[in-house]
């Protein structure tokens, strides 16, 4: 019996109908629900989180090896490599005002379906992903379960101490560049700065906000969630109400930043002035497209022979829409996905093989801004579904949490069909636990 059905079957012994009410009230909720159903959670060998370290490891490389050519020439403006890849001007504007640090996606997470075995890596979110609060914040829930007797060895990779600490050092290297003298008040020395996590309001991932304020504070740094519009800038510090900001955590999209201009006005201005410490940087716009991908794929690119074998292992091949794009895979709708390039939340995407000829024809005929991916089959695993008291199988979609480079812990989504994303429905994130010796 694999350790998967091993919990499953324990859960499904052991009844435990808080479960869903312990959910709720950890926090971990998306909207008005529960971010979580499922009783299982995701069961990996020690061996295996070892591979992931080393297979995110190598995949940092080759994503350094891209923001440095994305960054090098974005002074030309429309003949840069982000606008040759789709990227909009007004992001590239934004992309080139220097952040205070060098790291363009210091907290990211790749998606990722392990087909056959072989973790294959679907996309990078280089936002600040959601996620890291909940996986947090639902792990205890977990290790309290009656399943969890079966397995004495289980650990926890939580992501939210490397969120903390990434934020702290990157506060700290900006500050070092900006601080004008030393009677500037941004970010003294020796005084606990203050931050303000930023989002349109009424985002379905507003409770998760709420648990990363908390760890903020835990750690001693002032903090409130705040909405763009709520911020002022009169030329020295941002503030969002009292409180004088010195880091913006930013959960506010690039794309939603572009369409509304008006209300984040304040956060522009304090960002383009350099007397707020944006994590992640407005620079995320040039590694969050989902075209990057097809660079990886592009013969040009300059890759050694031993990045092109990880790369056409463990990076399905993605191309962006053309001419000859569209000759590829218009036939051939079983073995492709199309993508909207600066997509996110699931909208957009179109599997070929859960539509019609004519609907996949269309879709791929009409696209701009799309890029096009080769299917991957994604991995199933037996899972306890808290609403039924009932194990199914369900798609798994692992996203390694990356922090500086690092692994720092993992999301898992389950989901009933392919299209494993909790704000597109029918999907539910569950802890990932190691087991096993080390």
């Amino acid at each position: 019996m694999d350790a998967l059905t091993e919990w499953s079957a324990a859960a499904s012994a052991a009844t435990r109908p808080t479960f869903l009410t312990e959910v709720r009230a950890a926090g971990a909720l998306h909207g008005a629900e529960p971010v979580c159903v499922h009783r299982t959670p995701l069961l990996m060998p020690f061996a295996e989180e070892r591979r992931w370290r080393t297979l995110v490891a190598q995949m940092h490389t080759l994503l350094k090896k891209l923001r440095r050519a994305l960054v090098a020439d974005l002074h030309l403006g429309p003949q840069s490599l982000a606008a040759r890849i789709g990227i909009p001007a007004d992001a590239i504007e934004w992309a080139a005002i220097d952040p205070g640090f060098p790291n363009v996606a210091p907290l990211s997470r790749l998606d990722a379906y392990v087909e056959a075995g072989v973790p294959r890596f679907l996309e990078l979110n280089a936002e600040s992903p959601a996620g890291m609060g909940y996986a947090s914040a639902l792990a205890p829930i977990f290790a309290a379960d009656a399943a969890a007797a079966a397995f004495p060895h289980l650990r926890f990779l939580d992501p939210v101490p490397a969120v903390v600490a990434t934020v702290q050092a990157l506060a700290a290297i900006w500050a070092k560049a900006r601080r004008q003298g030393p009677k500037d008040s941004l970010l003294a020395p020796r005084r606990r700065f203050s931050i303000a996590i930023v989002d349109l309001p009424g985002v379905a991932t507003a409770p998760e906000f709420d648990l990363l304020a908390a760890a903020f504070r835990r750690a001693g740094h002032p903090t409130v969630v705040a909405t763009p519009d709520t911020l002022s800038f009169e030329g020295d510090r941002l503030r969002a109400g009292d409180l004088a900001v010195d880091v913006v955590f930013r959960r506010l999209l690039v794309c939603d930043l572009r369409a509304r201009r008006s209300e984040c006005a304040a956060l522009l201005d304090a960002y383009r002035a350099g007397r707020v410490c944006m994590v992640n940087s407005l620079r995320t716009a040039l590694l969050h497209n989902k075209a990057i991908f097809a660079l990886l794929h592009d013969p040009s690119f300059p890759l050694s022979d031993r990045e092109r074998r990880y790369v056409r292992r463990h990076v399905p091949f993605t191309a962006r829409v053309d001419d000859a794009a569209r000759e590829r895979v218009r036939r051939d709708p079983e073995n492709w996905v199309l993508k909207p390039a600066e997509g996110h939340g699931g909208k957009g995407v179109v599997l070929g093989w859960a539509v019609s000829r004519r609907e996949w024809e269309q879709a791929v005929d009409e696209a701009e801004g799309c890029i096009v991916q080769a299917r991957v089959r994604p991995s199933h695993g037996p899972f306890f579904d808290a609403r039924d008291g009932a194990v199914h199988s369900r798609v798994i979609d692992v996203g390694p949490f990356l922090a500086r480079g690092r692994l720092a812990g993992f999301l898992c989504r389950v989901a009933e069909g392919e299209l494993a994303n909790v704000s597109a429905g029918g999907a539910s994130q569950v802890p990932v636990f190691s087991y096993g010796s080390a």
